[in-house]
């Protein structure tokens, strides 16, 4: 079956399939809806008697905690600094987010405004112009030969990077590059 709340549509095909003079199951088989959709919708037109289609009831449970200009403001912070944390969000506006508790901040900010929370990326140890740099190095000494090479003096010593397993996290709107400079953290 369905979910239980019919709109306005579903509920006119069931009131005409009842003027055709329809039994509950036969009406909620065509319609693919409960059978106690079918008669709720039934009474709510009796209540009526005008044979109007009968209104959605409004929805029930708490109200929001944020505003749509508090969200706006958790929108523009994020994109300040997509760095910042949900508990940092509170703490930084705490006149305006003083009852709303982290785990709410964080919802609204992934499921309402889009903006998850991710592992930030690792800036690219090589980047585009220093693999160009690289390629132009080597073209240029393509053509030495083996006696060339013997004139250079080589040394063993090299700087090893280690790569630390510190990961931050950071928030980008879904469908954004991963790597853009603004999402990704340096590696130390």
């Amino acid at each position: 079956m369905g979910p239980t709340k019919l709109n306005i549509e579903e509920k006119t095909i069931v009131l005409a399939l009842v003027r055709e003079g329809l039994s509950n199951r036969e009406i909620a088989k065509r319609t693919k809806r409960s059978e106690n959709s079918v008669r709720c919708v039934k009474i709510a037109a009796n209540a009526l008697g005008t044979g109007a289609t009968p209104m959605r009831k409004k929805g029930t449970g708490r109200k929001r905690k944020t505003q749509t200009r508090t969200d706006k403001l958790l929108k523009r912070e994020v994109q300040k600094d997509p760095f910042i944390t949900a508990r940092e969000l509170k703490e930084l506006h705490a006149d305006v987010l003083g009852d709303v508790a982290v785990r709410t901040i964080q919802e609204r900010l992934q499921k309402d405004l889009k903006m998850p929370c991710r592992r930030a990326a690792h800036k690219p140890l090589v980047t585009e112009r220093m693999r160009q740099q690289r390629l132009a190095f080597c073209r240029r000494y393509e053509q030495w030969t083996s006696e060339d090479c013997r004139s250079v003096v080589y040394s063993d010593e090299s700087t090893f990077k280690t790569i630390s397993k510190g990961q931050k996290n950071v928030r980008r709107p879904m469908g954004s590059d991963r790597y853009d400079s603004k999402y990704t953290v340096k590696l130390k």
